[in-house]
């Protein structure tokens, strides 16, 4: 599962990159954010196809990470600060919920197309695949609307997001919706989380037995509109095991709740949690964010054991691995992979495998049409390779068989910036293109990476509930 984006220390650090980018270079440089790894993806048919959704764009990769393409924000349908969370379905198509509406590409990530009718400008707030059947997909959409009340629906789609039908009734007008998920054990079985409008916001989760025809509902401790609880994972055998971070003003705290989400247990705090995902076996879970690193924990006593410091950004565990995104300047790669549950992790992206937009797809397809003429500013501003002949990129270990980084991460990275090369051909102080702007961006960044590096090591507060 992949959690809400960005601390605000990256986020000052993507602001101030961005300012120094934009001051005396071309006139666009990517989006000026803090080029980083959000959202990984692996398709349900076909894992050797895997999207990685970033803060420049959406990366993709057919052959298990040797070669990537970049998707450009404006060929799906958002720019600046937005971060959609999407789905692969069984067929490939990748979906993803936009601020007004819903995007779905069909044919590889060539050509996005806006659903119309009651889903157009809507905003979805999350999407999530029926393990057993992955061409069913769920729609979660919450939008204020001028009246102030809050227009909240599940909506179901069983053709890959091709055409889509609401499940039950709106939801009151008074709850704001923010994750969902369905059991894998049991797709009837769906979860909502959000929060009820004032005087108190609040925070709940919404249950149904029945695909949404009808809906139970049960707070979340210690939840409200400062401290919303973001559904986390659903035992993949145990459709009343449910599991909910608490996104805090000072502190994140993961909950879990064995009976359907009617009592709760908090079993995990630290200072943010980015990713967290349970093993497909549903016997390991694993937590951590850029601040606190990764840890993993037997869920049948949920006691966390840090494992690294990898500056874990988002997880996602499948049969293949554990795959954490991370930081390409601090820890070596923007996704990686690990086969020993989070000790070690093998680069499966970095920015020297970043060819450029997809070959295939033509001129006359969103994609086509509107990333080219886009893709030098990017490749200037991130660090990537800009073009790649036939076979890997040069200068990057093919596949995600390369070296593996220990999951305390970041020392090889950091080097490398500080002495002029970037790991993985990132932006550096020599190397960065956009002139002197783009090189005291470069420069920026490394900085900043160092610095939540230093944080992590410095204030390694996460715990168990009860700990000194």
């Amino acid at each position: 599962m992949n959690l809400p984006p960005m601390n605000r220390i990256a986020l000052g650090l993507a602001a101030a990159a961005a300012g120094l980018a934009l001051s005396g270079a071309a006139p666009a440089l990517a989006n000026g954010r803090y080029p980083t790894a959000g959202q990984i993806l692996v398709d349900p048919a076909d894992p050797e196809h895997i999207v990685v959704r970033a803060t420049y764009g959406v990366l993709t990769t057919r052959d298990g990470g040797e070669r990537w393409s970049w998707i450009c924000e404006a060929a799906i349908g958002y720019s600046g600060f937005e971060d959609p969370m999407m789905v692969v379905t069984a067929d490939g198509s990748m979906l993803a919920g936009l601020f007004d509406g819903l995007s779905a590409t069909h044919d590889g990530g060539c050509d996005w197309q806006l659903a119309g009718g009651a889903l157009a400008q809507r905003n979805i707030v999350d999407l999530s695949i029926d393990r057993a059947d992955p061409a069913s997909v769920l729609l979660l959409g919450s939008s204020v609307m001028a009246s102030d009340a809050i227009l909240t629906q599940v909506w179901a789609s069983k053709d890959d997001g091709r055409t889509w039908a609401q499940a039950g009734a709106d939801f009151p007008s008074t709850f704001l919706g923010v994750t969902l998920d369905s059991a894998p054990s049991d797709p009837r079985r769906i979860y909502v989380s959000g929060r009820r409008n004032g005087p108190t916001f609040q925070g709940i989760v919404r249950r149904s037995d029945d695909r949404g025809a009808t809906w139970e509902e049960f707070d979340v401790p210690g939840s409200d509109d400062r401290n919303l609880p973001y559904l986390g994972a659903v035992d993949p055998e145990d459709p009343d095991v449910v599991y909910v971070r608490r996104d805090g003003d000072g502190a994140d705290a993961l909950l879990v709740s064995r009976d359907g989400g009617a009592t709760w247990r908090e079993v995990f705090q630290a200072v943010s949690l980015l990713g967290l995902a349970l093993s497909p076996d549903g016997t390991r879970i694993a937590a951590g964010s850029d601040m606190d690193g990764l840890w993993v924990a037997p869920t049948d006593t949920l006691e966390f054991t840090q494992v690294g410091q990898l500056g874990v950004r988002c997880l996602t565990w499948t049969a293949r691995g554990l795959f954490a995104c991370a930081d390409e300047l601090v820890d070596g790669f923007s996704a990686g992979v690990s086969t020993d549950g989070g000790a070690t992790f093998s680069p499966l992206m970095t920015l020297d495998r970043l060819c450029g937009p997809p070959a295939a797809c033509g001129a006359e397809s969103s994609t086509g049409r509107t990333c080219p003429d886009l893709w030098p500013a990017t490749a200037s501003f991130v660090g990537a390779a800009r073009s790649c002949e036939a076979g890997a990129a040069s200068g990057g270990a093919a596949g995600a068989g390369g070296s593996a980084a220990s999951a305390g991460g970041g020392e090889a990275g950091a080097g490398a910036a500080g002495s002029g090369e970037s790991a993985g051909g990132g932006c550096s102080c020599e190397a960065s293109g956009g002139g002197r702007a783009g090189a005291l961006a470069g420069c920026l960044v490394a900085a900043g990476g160092a610095l939540l590096r230093a944080r992590r090591r410095g204030r390694s507060r996460a715990r168990a509930p009860g700990a000194p």
